[in-house]
């Protein structure tokens, strides 16, 4: 019997370059990856860090096009690491699921 499916909206497969950290925990440093897939409630991406459950995260990245419909500058996301799976026992990387809670998005410069 499948799991409970607790994603919200429609996920995209692509990768969007995105740069994360933690916001109060020092052990996870800025990281720069891309992401495996993205939705306009969250994103999942690979790290080799030891994130777990219940991290606040800080994400900038450009939200895709065919996600918010507008071509836009970097959006700054707060987030909840949701969940963490092991991906590969050679390379030490894990799957990481964060969970959008807030969001801010540049003003357009005045012309």
């Amino acid at each position: 019997m499948p799991g409970h499916e607790r994603r919200q909206g429609h996920r995209f497969i692509m990768r969007v370059p995105l740069r994360f950290h933690a916001t109060k925990e020092k052990i996870v440093r800025e990281e720069s990856v891309s992401s495996m897939n993205i939705s306009t409630h969250g994103v999942y991406f690979a790290t080799d860090q030891k994130v777990h459950e219940g991290l606040m995260v800080q994400l900038h990245l450009k939200m895709p096009k065919e996600i918010v419909g507008d071509e836009v500058q970097e959006w700054s996301f707060t987030g909840r690491v949701a969940h963490v799976e092991p991906l590969s026992r050679n390379n030490g990387k894990s799957g990481v699921g964060v969970q959008f809670l807030f969001y801010e998005v540049p003003r357009p410069a005045m012309k």
